[in-house]
């Protein structure tokens, strides 16, 4: 990232910060960084309390490995963008995850977002589910007690 966006980065979150909005800081320095939720939160922490946020929270990777990463995600094969990214920076399963998701957020936001709504589709038609099948068994319940 150049000093110019960096600088953009840092004077959004603390917008977001001054706002009362930590949760959405915390998103854009996940965003921008690849960091865990963990590690953008205490990083979010240091920035409101005027510190600089520690150095090592995202790892760097070479260029042609994030080149190799970038090219897994962009062709929908994210298990081995996230495998490839973990051994290469040697972070932990969900610290890799949420690295390439954040990449995979940059890269086709759209695809991400069209994801996460059928996501939601899927939980809402889950609900439904249960309710429909657990709904006349309660109501005989209920009616059998009163």
């Amino acid at each position: 990232m150049d000093m110019p966006s960096l600088q953009k980065l840092l004077d959004d979150i603390k917008a977001e910060i001054a706002a009362g909005n930590k949760i959405t800081a915390i998103k854009l320095y996940r965003d921008a960084t690849g960091a865990g939720l963990a590690k953008a939160k205490e990083a979010i922490e240091l920035i409101a309390a005027g510190k600089p946020p520690k150095s090592d929270d995202a790892p760097t990777l070479a260029d042609d490995v994030m080149q190799e990463v970038s090219a897994l995600v962009a062709a929908g094969r994210k298990i081995e963008a996230i495998r490839a990214y973990r051994k290469a920076a040697g972070v932990d399963l969900k610290d890799a995850k949420d690295a390439v998701d954040a990449l995979e957020a940059r890269i086709n936001p759209a695809a991400v977002m069209t994801r996460d709504a059928a996501m939601q589709r899927m939980r809402r038609l889950a609900i439904f589910a249960v309710l429909i099948a657990v709904g006349p068994a309660a109501l005989m319940f209920l009616l059998t007690r009163a």
